[in-house]
């Protein structure tokens, strides 16, 4: 398979395991630090590296979106693909439905 092939396997994966893991019942039965990993994981394989300003500690949520952004953006979008499918499979392996 040529470079272009496996790119969009991986990408065509991704959307796949990326609307299952975000229906409710899936998500409801993955501890928060599952949650916060898979969202650095999607931000960086959806969005790239992370362009929004650090937000205020005070501002709880926020900061832990952006930390969790900022943890995975070196992995850049293809390795970040991966680890999310990875990471989906073992959840959804786990989940109780």
């Amino acid at each position: 398979m040529s470079s272009k092939g496996a790119n969009r396997a991986v990408s065509d994966e991704f959307e796949r395991y990326e609307k299952l893991i975000g229906d409710k019942k899936i998500r409801s039965n993955m501890s928060l630090s599952q949650k916060i990993e898979i969202y650095g994981l999607w931000c960086v394989a959806a969005r790239g590296k992370c362009t929004r300003p650090k937000p205020s500690r005070m501002r709880l949520v926020e900061y832990g979106k952006w930390a969790a952004w900022k943890k995975y953006e070196h992995l850049g979008k293809d390795k970040a693909r991966k680890i999310f499918v990875e990471r989906a499979k073992e959840i959804l392996g786990k989940s109780k439905l």
